[in-house]
């Protein structure tokens, strides 16, 4: 009985909520995240690794003030979307 229930859903194809979540995140401006390599530990506890930046000049920004932190090597600006789409690394 319940495979056929799943059947009738899937067959229905995807709830209204659903399309208009598709279609929201499709047509929502792109952020940036920034990506830490670490000399050691985890970036986790950088503030600039769980902010989102509505601009890659905002993100190169925050990737500056990640450098000052010595245990920093680099910072790769990310486009926050599924997959994650590479920008550009910045250096020291």
């Amino acid at each position: 009985m319940k495979n056929e229930e799943f059947r009738e859903l899937h067959v229905q194809g995807p709830s209204e909520a659903g399309q208009s979540a598709v279609i929201a995140r499709d047509n929502a401006d792109h952020r940036y995240r920034l990506l830490a390599t670490m000399v050691q530990g985890t970036a986790a506890a950088l503030p600039e690794t769980w902010q989102t930046f509505r601009t890659v000049e905002e993100a190169r920004i925050g990737a500056r003030e990640m450098l000052h932190n010595h245990r920093v090597l680099r910072v790769a600006v990310v486009e926050d979307r599924i997959p994650l789409q590479f920008a550009e690394w910045v250096n020291r």
